[in-house]
């Protein structure tokens, strides 16, 4: 048994590896801080997992990975699986690994500001690390030749290094300079002088995953000069791979960097609209998209068994109090993960296989849906032709865990009761209360999310003034919010809060439509003026989607959500070269365009803080 000794192993060698940094600062792993004057961009923890994956050329699914290798055992302990109150759940899939969620900036991970590592996190590097190191020892695509195993031991010991080279230019994104080679081969040698080989490979390939070089994705560059200096064409590969694929560079890009294609413009855009047609490409456009709604906190929603439990054939009231341990979690459940998958499959097939608009995102009415979640559409859905889409999901249901699987197909929603994602149920269900639908958690998504509008921190009590969260209201949820928010303290934020979210009072707090509330016809109604002057107008929420969509702010927001995404810092609205990639925007619907422009601009192409000055054409 070596893990005893493993972490004073690795840090001991990895000071050797990095000992040229040393001055930079130390983290708790052993491994170097990036210097002070720096903000290099972490992997985020999606990121960090794709790139593991392709780096040992595995699928990314837990599930087709293969069995955890023994030696991994000998030098990690195994993870546990947490305790139920009856039974424990099913024990963690090898891959991915379950880190801490990254703190983020305005919603979303691989933001520099909103990185803040701490001591856990460095922790959990390390326990993946090793976890994730034996692995290379079943890796299709780790040995630089064939039937490692059964060489001899100098011939072994001579692919081994070859292999642990080529793995490490692969994990840093870039060749290695002579210094790294050799620190690399003396922890290599003293890795294979303390133990078997397949332990010292190992052991190697947990060093290398433990390095700055690995877990930073921007390197640094000192100087006055260094803001004002475009990346290098392995730094761009990794900008580019990142932004597109939340993963590292695959070869054809690699080989696209070492022979100078990535310092033309031209060259840079061949390359994104490749990697838009790889299949990689379509979950890193629906992560996007999940942090600019805030839908990937829709298996958190909690709408009360006693306002929807009749709609999915409960009883409102309980008959014992186990009833809401086993009946409504096991309904919500399947909801909840429903919801999530039909954000993610409406945006893929708008994107990639549909029209590929903004204005399709914002008004479409065709998308998903599952046994579990037609009662909430209602009689205006329709099943629509297309292939059905199973996905396995993990619920809790009395303190146990299960797996399950869930089928969602194709769909078409009534077109006056449906338009795009802000009708979406996970969007409308994460804007709601227990009870009632709630106008002004909706009103501050759409101006702060969609049209960059910075409202502030709500005055201290207003929470206190919300009317109460009830079915025995004897007025419309409208008019109730309207007399709550009305004193001058409060309208003066929520004359411009109260009308976006009062446009989506047609759904109520689980997403369904209702054309009634509390007996009386639902009034969607308003307008509003967004910051720079533009005015909208509208009769409903479906009706105020396809005005957003055409809103110059709206479309110009997009854009900079999209580029600060791509850049990883928060973008200034009056940064050089924006302007035109929103101008471009505005005259070119096309989402799969926009991203090949941000990639081609300048302030893609350069250092955070530098001015957009030209390019090779």
């Amino acid at each position: 048994m070596r893990h005893g000794i493993a972490p004073a192993l690795l840090t001991a060698a990895l000071s050797g590896i990095l000992a040229p940094a040393a001055a930079s600062g130390q983290t708790a792993s052993g491994a170097t801080a990036p210097p002070p004057d720096a903000a290099p961009l972490a992997l985020t923890p999606a990121e960090y997992n794709n790139t593991v994956a392709d780096l040992f050329g595995f699928p990314r699914d837990g599930d087709r990975w293969p069995a955890r290798p023994a030696l991994a055992d000998r030098i990690s302990p195994r993870r546990e699986p947490s305790k139920g109150v009856f039974t424990a759940p099913p024990p963690p899939p090898v891959w991915p690994w379950r880190f801490p969620a990254e703190t983020g900036s305005e919603g979303f991970e691989g933001i520099a500001e909103g990185q803040a590592p701490s001591s856990y996190q460095v922790e959990e590097l390390h326990l993946a690390a090793m976890h994730f190191a034996s692995f290379a020892l079943v890796s299709p695509t780790f040995f630089a030749c064939d039937a490692w195993g059964a060489l001899p031991a100098a011939e072994q010991a001579a692919c081994a290094w070859a292999s642990l080279g080529r793995f490490a230019r692969r994990a840093y994104r870039r060749p290695l300079d002579p210094g790294e080679r050799r620190r690399l081969e003396a922890f290599w040698r003293a890795n294979a002088a303390a133990g078997p080989l397949d332990e010292a490979v190992a052991l190697t390939v947990a060093g290398i995953l433990q390095t700055p070089t690995f877990h930073f994705r921007i390197e640094p560059r000192r100087g006055p000069e260094a803001a004002a200096s475009p990346l290098s064409r392995w730094e761009l590969a990794s900008r580019l791979s990142y932004f597109l694929w939340d993963s590292m560079p695959d070869e054809a890009l690699f080989a696209a960097a070492e022979a100078g294609g990535l310092d033309i413009r031209a060259g840079i855009k061949a390359q994104a609209r490749r990697m838009l047609d790889d299949p990689r490409a379509r979950p890193a456009v629906v992560r996007f998209h999940h942090q600019w709604l805030g839908t990937g906190d829709v298996l958190l929603v909690a709408p009360a068994r006693r306002a929807f439990g009749p709609l999915f054939g409960l009883e409102p009231r309980l008959a014992t109090a186990r009833d809401d341990d086993v009946e409504w979690p096991a309904v919500m459940g399947p909801v909840r993960h429903s919801m999530k998958l039909e954000t993610e499959l409406f945006v893929e097939r708008t994107v990639f296989d549909g029209a590929g608009t903004f204005t399709a995102l914002m008004t479409d009415h065709r998308g998903y849906m599952s046994d579990a979640t037609a009662p909430i559409y209602g009689d205006g859905a329709e099943r629509a032709k297309g292939p059905e889409v199973t996905r396995t999901i993990d619920l809790v249901v009395a303190s146990i865990g299960r797996r399950k699987p869930l089928t969602l197909y194709p769909a078409s929603f009534a077109a006056d009761e449906r338009a795009g994602v802000l009708t979406l149920p996970s969007v409308l269900a994460l804007g709601a209360y227990a009870v009632q639908p709630g106008p002004i958690p909706r009103g501050v998504r759409v101006l702060e999310r969609l049209a960059c509008m910075h409202l502030g921190t709500p005055v201290q009590g207003a929470e206190t003034a919300l009317p109460p969260d009830t079915l025995t209201a004897e007025s419309t949820n409208r008019e109730r919010t309207a007399a709550a928010t009305r004193p001058g303290t409060c309208n003066t934020c929520h004359r411009t809060i109260n009308p976006p979210g009062f446009a989506f009072e047609h759904y109520d707090a689980i997403g369904r439509w209702r054309s009634h509330d509390n007996g009386q016809p639902v009034d969607a109604s308003g307008s509003l003026t967004l910051a720079g002057g533009e005015r909208i107008a509208f009769a409903d929420g479906v009706d105020f989607a396809r005005q957003l969509a055409a809103s110059g702010r709206v479309r110009d927001c997009y854009v900079l959500r999209w580029t600060g995404y791509a850049l990883g810092e928060r973008i200034d609205a009056a940064a050089p070269g924006l302007g035109a990639l929103q101008a471009r925007f505005r005259a070119d619907d096309s989402i799969e365009e926009l991203l090949v422009s941000i990639a081609g601009s300048d302030l893609f192409r350069r250092r955070p803080g530098a001015g957009a000055t030209g390019g090779h054409e």
